[in-house]
């Protein structure tokens, strides 16, 4: 049976040899690069590559903001229990030549840790260790819930362009009601992409709404000129007028639609390591604060890349540039802070949840 994380390396002998020797594992976590692989070095620069396929990626198309924790080889990249295999000859005996051994140091032996589906490589993944509860919320079961739409504006910081968004989704708070998650105790959300990256939310992001924000359609007037720098939905929401608070209080959303459409699913870029792509799903902050500028308060701004033109639309380092504050293809939502006792859920590769539509709930409060 072929692994569904090496779905792009059809001729991999490791794990299909990996699932000779543990049928059971297959379609499971273990079924997956990170049983052998880890992610980016701790205290690196590079330990922001979460994912082990964003990590080996690296080899073949290296990232120049990083400048430390790169790997070499390949056998940089590999987890204890990874190492353990290459040492043993990386051939289909090894699995079983290395099943007695303790990769990881966490008192398992390896082929016990298998066969519990946990991973022989990372000592926080271990028997007796029960997984986090989660709640698995799928597309149809999403768009049930109370709806939410808002026009926005997604300021950015180094890309081109600005965007005025109508987001359509639910929002976060009524999602997590929908979960029967209650926010007594919780002190916030991480949400996670389908490649480990996560942001955190706090209490007051998820439980208050955020300021109305202003709307200005002077921008439009440099399009086709070397000075635009801001995009408009083709059809903007009714009562929205130039430099007017636009009329619906934003939130705090889940977002599955733009400007009507549904969202593009996030996939990998390679050679840059971005994703490209929003959905199904993307986690998106409205501007909290709006004072960036006090002529024209929560206005868009150019590229802090741009060259500037002294007209009143240059960048501006103290604006809310919200839109790095958004998670693109979000997946996984743990809810802080994590009990103790339990086994985090596997969010290093959360690319299955993007091709089922789906979002993984976890964490405190859930049962």
């Amino acid at each position: 049976m072929i692994s569904r994380a090496y779905v792009g390396h059809a001729t991999d002998a490791d794990m299909k040899g990996f699932i000779r020797q543990y049928p059971a594992a297959a379609g499971t976590r273990l079924d997956d690069c990170q049983t052998c692989h880890r992610g980016g070095v701790r205290g690196k620069d590079a330990e922001r590559e979460y994912s082990p396929c964003g990590y080996c990626h690296l080899l073949v198309y290296p990232n120049p903001k990083y400048a430390t924790g790169v790997p070499k080889t390949m056998a940089d990249t590999l987890n204890a229990y990874g190492l353990e295999y290459k040492k043993a000859g990386r051939a289909f005996e090894a699995f079983e030549a290395i099943a007695g051994l303790d990769s990881d140091g966490d008192g398992h032996r390896n082929g016990a840790e298998i066969a519990d589906l946990r991973n022989p490589g990372d000592p926080d993944s271990r028997p007796g260790l029960p997984p986090a509860p989660t709640i698995v919320l799928g597309w149809d079961e999403l768009k049930k819930l109370p709806v939410q739409s808002q026009l926005m504006l997604m300021n950015t910081t180094k890309e081109a362009t600005d965007d005025y968004v109508v987001y359509k989704g639910v929002r976060v708070i009524d999602l997590l009601a929908s979960a029967k998650v209650y926010l007594i105790g919780i002190t916030g959300i991480t949400v996670f992409a389908p490649d480990g990256y996560s942001i955190d939310y706090d209490l007051k992001d998820i439980n208050e709404p955020f300021p109305k924000g202003v709307f200005y359609a002077e921008p439009r007037s440099f399009e086709g000129s070397e000075r635009a720098f801001v995009k408009y939905p083709e059809n903007l929401p009714p009562g929205v007028k130039d430099r007017t608070k636009i009329p619906t209080v934003p939130w705090l959303l889940l977002a599955y639609e733009r400007d009507g459409l549904p969202l593009d699913p996030s996939s990998y870029e390679k050679g840059t390591g971005r994703l490209t792509g929003e959905g199904p799903f993307r986690l998106v902050k409205p501007q909290r604060d709006i004072r960036g500028d006090r002529m024209k308060p929560g206005r868009p701004d150019r590229s802090q890349m741009s060259k500037m033109y002294e007209d009143g639309w240059d960048f501006v380092p103290g604006m809310d540039h919200n839109a790095g504050a958004c998670i693109r293809g979000a997946c996984v939502i743990r809810i802080n802070p994590m009990p103790e006792g339990y086994e985090e859920y596997d969010w290093k590769n959360g690319w299955p949840l993007i091709g089922e539509k789906k979002v993984v709930i976890y964490g405190r409060g859930v049962r």
